[in-house]
């Protein structure tokens, strides 16, 4: 299946080169819905290769590492941890305080530890999974070593926004409690609670609206940047910012929103088929082999959008006819545009050996 733009668009396809006559480009959010979905076709369907999608699968796996909601409960033990009755509570924990610090703080430190490997692995899978999508391969080996310096700097760069988001989340935990501490020492809900709730709950929701921002704009923008241009994390911000970000604030919006709509839709799927595979699909590296597709598209998604910035914005060659604006990526091989009969010598949909070049 391929789409087709409307004849009004053809002409704007003709100068797909990023400069259209001198022209300011027009960012859409739903122009690249399109051609994200033929070069997903593409790349899982035309041909369909079990090994591709087995390694490109454990791609997305590390890309998601982390990322998922699983919901694990640990079972109470009335053993050791709790103490036999009420009364002798207190009794039990100064009996037991250096065990409990010692446990405590080997659980807190094996979490640690557990976190900030699932960060690093992700932060690696994501450039992993974009070379696979973009060059049109299954490979584990050569993008790990590739983007080795990218993935650990985007692995650091993450870890410091975590530690000041953690931060600032606690300076308004604290002020809030101490706004509200007259209160909570006389025991009832009065005027330094209501201070508290006013002040703390504006600040609480900033906090997460401010999350939210820049975990999409690193997710979005900054991740790509960062794989195209070759570059660190806050270089690759500050690209991103100065070339993607400013001056598109309503388009980056717009953006969010459809990824958002389409994502519904996609954990509609998810949810669907999960429960035809009998919950095959929520375990984590089939679950990401058996939704490869919707991974794969939306991927593409994001990289299609960011190449309506320009030529140097550029992840896979030119991919439209430039005859009648048809959308030639599924049809790279094809050696003729299936809507005007045009030759595509020059305009097949190939993959970069450097993206970084232009």
């Amino acid at each position: 299946m391929s789409v087709r733009y409307p004849t009004w668009a053809s002409a704007m396809m003709q100068d797909y080169d990023g400069k259209r006559h001198g022209m300011a480009m027009k960012i859409s959010a739903i122009d690249p819905v399109g051609p994200a979905w033929n070069h997903m076709v593409r790349v899982l369907f035309k041909p369909f290769e079990l090994k591709k999608w087995l390694l490109l699968g454990f791609c997305a796996f590390l890309a998601q590492c982390g990322e998922g909601g699983g919901n694990q409960s640990f079972p109470s033990d009335r053993g050791f941890f709790t103490p036999p009755n009420t009364t002798s509570s207190g009794q039990w924990f100064e009996e037991n305080m250096v065990a409990i610090v010692l446990i405590a703080s080997a659980v807190f430190a094996f979490g640690i530890g557990i976190w900030l490997l699932m960060l690093w692995l992700n932060s690696r899978g994501k450039f992993m999974l974009i070379d696979g999508i973009v060059k049109n391969r299954g490979a584990v080996t050569e993008p790990w070593g590739e983007y080795r310096s990218e993935g650990n700097s985007l692995f650091l760069f993450r870890l410091c926004i975590g530690l000041i988001a953690i931060v600032v989340l606690a300076t308004i935990v604290l002020l809030g409690l101490g706004i509200a501490y007259p209160d909570m020492k006389s025991g009832k809900f009065d005027t330094a609670a209501t201070v508290s709730m006013i002040v703390g709950i504006p600040l609480v929701i900033g906090w997460v609206i401010a999350a939210i921002c820049i975990t999409f704009f690193l997710r979005v923008f900054v991740i790509p940047t960062m794989y195209l241009k070759r570059v660190r994390a806050k270089e690759g911000w500050r690209i991103a910012w100065a070339e993607l970000g400013r001056g598109h604030v309503w388009s980056m919006i717009l953006f969010g929103l459809m990824i958002m709509v389409l994502g519904i839709a996609a954990g509609s799927i998810a949810i669907f088929v999960t429960c035809l595979t009998c919950c095959l699909a929520a375990i984590p590296y089939l679950g990401s082999v058996i939704l490869l597709p919707i991974i794969v598209f939306f991927e593409t998604y994001v990289l299609a959008y960011l190449e309506q910035h320009g030529d140097d914005w550029r992840f896979f060659s030119s991919s439209y006819c430039k005859s009648c604006g048809y959308d030639l990526r599924g049809h790279g091989d094809s050696g003729a545009c299936p809507e005007c009969g045009a030759t595509t010598e020059s305009m097949d949909l190939h993959f970069r050996e450097n993206p970084g070049e232009n």
